[in-house]
């Protein structure tokens, strides 16, 4: 993985019909990146490096550690699969024959998900989140949708309230710990909970030639065996633009 260090030159730039974006023209493009919480290759039969994008593609056929027996819940076939490109198809469709099977194959999938949105990403021209770190204020700074809740209906009620917009507005927490920038773990104030995201990849991932990033999050209850995980895809449009979010998986 190589990571480009790249600086924006922040002006005025005017042009006849067309809107302020708060900066002069990019300077250096923004290439796409992968961090260490990016672990699928990790979880393979066979080791594989991930020197470009091509070989992150190529991790969506490579067998995993161990095939899982699964259920199409909509035609209810029963089947085994041991690579990301045999379920991504059917992926919301699917849960393991033993449940006690699942957590470990939510994860995976959940990997599966991002191996395949970094290998389709493309550099950026512009970037906003260059300064992005995992720390104290990011709760502030992030929308509600990070807000993790074991219960679906206190997140509709929290979904359907727009005066609800942050994180910490939509459940309070505070930094435990950090690794870097690149990972950190957060606990609800009650400690009922925790979350530990890592930041696993940057890049252009929804093609408008401005940098986002991609947020890994596992969600565990204290004394408690659940367990969930979670990808964000985050952005910010210009310099005086809130963190937004681009999309989630699952969805909720």
């Amino acid at each position: 993985m190589n990571v480009k260090n790249s600086v924006l030159m922040f002006g005025v730039l005017l042009m006849m019909g067309c809107t302020f974006r708060g900066t002069l023209p990019p300077a250096d493009i923004y290439p796409v990146q992968w961090f260490p919480g990016f672990i699928m290759a990790e979880q393979l039969a066979k080791k594989f490096p991930m020197h470009n994008q091509q070989d992150i593609e190529a991790l969506l056929d490579k067998a995993w550690d161990a095939p899982f027996k699964l259920i199409n819940l909509q035609t209810q076939e029963v089947f085994s699969a041991d690579h990301c490109r045999q379920v991504l198809p059917t992926i919301t469709q699917l849960e393991t024959y033993e449940p006690f099977e699942f957590p470990p194959f939510r994860y995976l999938t959940t990997m599966c998900v991002a191996t395949q949105s970094i290998a389709s990403a493309r550099p950026a021209q512009y970037s906003f989140l260059s300064d992005f770190k995992l720390d104290a204020d990011f709760p502030h700074q992030a929308p509600k949708n990070l807000a993790f809740f074991s219960s679906s209906s206190e997140w509709r009620d929290i979904a359907q309230n727009k005066t609800i917009v942050s994180w910490n507005q939509a459940k309070a927490v505070k930094l435990v710990s950090t690794d870097g920038n690149y990972q950190a773990k957060y606990q609800t104030m009650t400690g009922s909970s925790y979350q530990e995201l890592s930041l696993i990849a940057r890049g252009d991932f929804n093609h408008d030639n401005i940098e986002d990033i991609l947020l890994f999050a596992q969600n565990n209850v204290v004394g408690g065996s659940y367990v969930s995980f979670h990808l964000f895809w985050l952005t910010k449009e210009d310099a005086g633009s809130p963190i937004t979010l681009i999309k989630e998986y699952p969805v909720r």
